[in-house]
């Protein structure tokens, strides 16, 4: 039931990815929902997507972080929400983006069933950089696939699988905002010999995180974002799925991700995400950090 939403990501990316080599990286003066400034290219992306997935006929509604509401069909067993171009902010640079999909069951309440989490069937997400990555998490795995431009085909690589400890941290978010244990956490790790990995676009930094086959990634709550700042339909829950069928953890500070209750259709969240050993350094400092 899953593969003509894969066929159809298989077939949209390569769109996609011209259309982002091609596109204008310059803010418009427009805000999505959660009051971000939107590039021009943000939006001609989260058109091209969205009107792809609308013409798939096992998907029943389409919901984008890039719009205030859902879109639904009257047939279709699944619903997909997705973020058009992570690390937007960082594409003018030439830095490493993607698109980011959650592919859900369709509950009686469609995107507004608080325990939309516990419906997630797919996580999957495309990556935009040098090569054209697809990256699919079901309950078989993590599959991982390049685009040969050339002969215009997609080769299966190596599937992605955690190992217990990693090399690598990307801590997301302004230091300035962090509390000063959090920032000694942190430290903790540089001392270790770990490396900064962190690149301000969130699927650059969890591909990493799984090509390298461990670390952390973190992204809390802090000062200036006290709710976290990352959305839980459209990055959180698809990614802590990718990241949890691969082997590791996922935690929101309290709890599970995938366990987390959905209260908006852009409710945001702290996020960790990571390999078994960085995970488990999290909760105990967190324990004791309440005490």
């Amino acid at each position: 039931m899953l593969t003509p939403i894969v066929q159809a990501l298989q077939a949209l990316a390569p769109k996609v990815y011209q259309a982002i080599k091609q596109g204008d990286t310059h803010y418009t003066a427009h805000k999505n929902p959660t009051a971000d400034l939107q590039l021009a290219v943000d939006v001609a992306v989260d058109q091209l997507i969205f009107d792809a997935l609308m013409q798939v006929p096992s998907i029943g509604g389409v919901m984008s972080e890039e719009r205030q509401e859902a879109q639904y069909k009257e047939q279709g067993d699944f619903l997909i929400a997705f973020d058009p171009l992570d690390g937007s902010s960082v594409v003018g640079a030439n830095f490493l983006v993607g698109s980011i999909f959650g592919v859900y069951d369709r509950p009686a309440l469609g995107f507004a069933e608080p325990n939309m989490a516990h419906h997630i069937q797919m996580g999957a997400y495309i990556l935009y950089g040098a090569k054209l990555e697809l990256v699919v998490a079901s309950t078989q795995g993590v599959v991982h696939e390049v685009f040969d431009e050339g002969s215009h085909a997609w080769h299966s690589k190596k599937c992605f699988e955690l190992k217990d400890k990693g090399k690598n941290i990307a801590p997301g978010g302004s230091w300035q905002h962090f509390s000063p244990d959090y920032v000694e956490f942190l430290m903790s790790f540089f001392k270790q010999g770990y490396r900064l990995r962190y690149s301000g676009s969130m699927v650059a930094d969890i591909h990493h995180l799984l090509s390298k086959e461990g670390g952390l990634f973190c992204y809390p709550a802090t000062t200036d974002a006290p709710l976290g700042k990352l959305r839980k339909l459209f990055e959180v829950y698809p990614l802590a799925f990718v990241v949890e069928k691969a082997g590791g953890l996922s935690f929101d500070g309290m709890q599970n991700i995938l366990n987390a209750p959905l209260n908006s259709l852009h409710d945001k969240s702290p996020c960790f995400l990571g390999s078994k050993k960085e995970m488990e350094a999290l909760k105990q400092w967190m324990r004791l950090n309440k005490n």
